[in-house]
């Protein structure tokens, strides 16, 4: 076992059993360093803090392959402090930490410069006062060609993936992306697209705009359902690749898998580190850590993203792309108001339904509503009237359905466009439309064409399933959907926007409703 009795011991025992790579860095330069503090007056807490700050640097020097310090830009300094943050356990991101680092590594570059061991300390003192000189910790990307930096968004994944956060989260990133540009998903894109967007459509004028792409691929992956199977693309990916992942790879996507799309406010600032947040939809609190805003703002945002349990520490840390809104403390209420009511539209679909249940299903839905409320100052955007009507309800007992009409509707939705839920809802229309009223059912296809044109209508009456196009797709009479089709709004009582069949497209196009 190795006897470390001080600093200079760690030091030793670093280079000698634990440093792997060559650096450009020299164990004679700590020492002398070392040395020279205690000289001046350090004690071994402040000996010991100045090595394991300089330890952190030298791993990454090591890592990266730099071989001279003269050589490093501003902006490696900021990638070396977000690899240390991402690789080094217990280095916290925030200004606090990153500032100490700096003054640690500024006065070691003074010593070094004033033993004309390297030449320059101009980058190194540009990169400290671009990232820790204001409120908030900043990144920044590399130099323009009239050399200035440039902020980098904290949420974009940077050029040089591996260095930052492993090898192993870049091989999974190119199998994600390899993944899920095969052609079998043209469709889902095309419409997880349409549904991120909503009715009015409106991409970004800059096509390459990296906040609305991060923020469409957040919704993409975590809480867009696939067509075929109304799975997540993430949980999609888990079952297809998962066991053709390293171990390490398997371990990121287990976490990812744990991600849950939640709305949050701060409420307390509990230290420099971490901050207490409330869960807007039902009031729990857990922590996390502290984004570094001007207090005054941080208590007028609402957040919306992704948080997931960190298993090891039971602390919960955000992850992907989380996004803010400015809004008063009214409009917060405001906000959680319209979100609980479509959460009782959803309950008339899934008796007892939780709110994770609700955001499972309608992530997309609540990114709208407050995109709505904060944006458009809409009064109202999901209507009483459709939580409150009183609806027809099916008999006690089980009434036998036509198994035929619900696997042609089962089998037919999917020619159309629809989603395997779509199908689940109009399965469940047919169920109690049965339940309700005796049904002689003689042709099957007539029937199962009415219920989903009828589906189309409360979902998107803009825009239905034209009656012919499932006349000819369905082999049967026009005028036998139309028919049919009109003794099952009779009899459920059917309107538009019906919350009991509700769809996610038809949700999102409730909220865009202003009739």
């Amino acid at each position: 076992m190795t006897n470390i009795k001080n600093v200079y011991d760690e030091v030793r025992v670093f280079f000698d059993e634990e440093q792997e790579w060559d650096s450009a860095i020299k164990r004679e330069w700590i020492e002398g360093f070392l040395r020279q503090k205690a000289w001046q007056g350090a004690n071994d807490e402040e000996l010991t803090d100045t090595w394991h700050n300089l330890q952190l640097f030298v791993s990454y020097i090591s890592y990266s392959g730099d071989t001279s310090l003269d050589e490093l830009s501003a902006a490696e300094y900021s990638l070396a402090v977000e690899w240390i943050i991402v690789q080094m356990e217990g280095f916290k991101p925030n200004l606090k930490t990153v500032k100490h680092f700096f003054d640690v590594l500024q006065e070691f570059y003074s010593y070094l410069a004033a033993k004309k061991t390297i030449s320059d300390t101009h980058e190194l003192k540009k990169a400290a006062a671009f990232m820790t000189s204001g409120k908030r910790l900043r990144f920044m990307e590399d130099e323009d060609e009239q050399g200035e930096l440039s902020l980098k968004s904290p949420l974009t994944i940077p050029k040089d993936i591996g260095r930052i956060v492993g090898e192993a989260v870049e091989r999974l990133m190119l199998k994600f992306s390899a993944y899920f540009q095969q052609e079998n998903f043209v469709e889902d894109f095309e419409r997880a697209l349409a549904l991120y967007l909503g009715p009015l459509g409106q991409m970004p004028e800059d096509e390459n705009d990296d906040e609305f792409w991060l923020g469409f691929w957040d919704y993409f992956l975590f809480d867009y359902h696939l067509l075929a199977n109304d799975r997540t693309p993430l949980i999609q990916f888990h079952i297809d690749y998962s066991d053709k992942l390293a171990g390490e790879e398997q371990k990121i996507l287990r976490e990812l898998l744990g991600a849950k799309f939640t709305v949050f406010y701060v409420e307390t600032i509990i230290n420099q580190d971490w901050v207490e947040c409330v869960n807007l939809l039902t009031d729990e609190k857990f922590r996390l850590p502290n984004p570094n805003f001007d207090y005054k703002l941080v208590k007028k945002l609402l957040f919306y993203g992704h948080v997931f349990l960190q298993q090891e520490d039971q602390d919960l840390i955000m992850i992907n792309f989380i996004t803010s809104v400015e809004i008063s403390s009214n409009l917060r209420r405001r906000v959680k108001e319209e979100i609980t009511r479509q959460k009782a539209m959803l309950e008339l679909q899934q008796p007892g339904a939780t709110w994770d249940d609700f955001v499972r299903r309608h992530a997309n839905a609540v990114r709208h509503t407050i995109d709505l409320l904060a944006t458009w100052a809409r009064v109202n955007v999901t209507s009483y009237a459709q939580v409150e009507r009183s609806f027809p309800q099916p008999a006690a007992g089980d009434k036998a359905v036509n198994t035929t009409v619900s696997e042609l509707i089962v089998n037919s939705m999917p020619k159309f466009g629809y989603s395997r839920h779509d199908a689940v809802l109009v399965q469940k229309m047919w169920q109690d439309f049965s339940g309700i009223t005796a049904v002689t059912v003689r042709k099957p296809a007539a029937w199962a064409a009415a219920a989903i044109q009828a589906f189309s209508q409360i979902n998107n009456a803009e825009a239905e399933l034209p009656a012919e196009t499932l006349a000819d797709e369905m082999a049967v009479a026009k005028s036998s959907i139309s028919a049919n089709r009109s003794k099952i709004i009779e009899v459920l009582k059917l309107e538009k926007y019906d919350p009991r069949y509700l769809s996610e497209e038809g949700i999102v196009s409730l909220l865009y409703d202003l009739q």
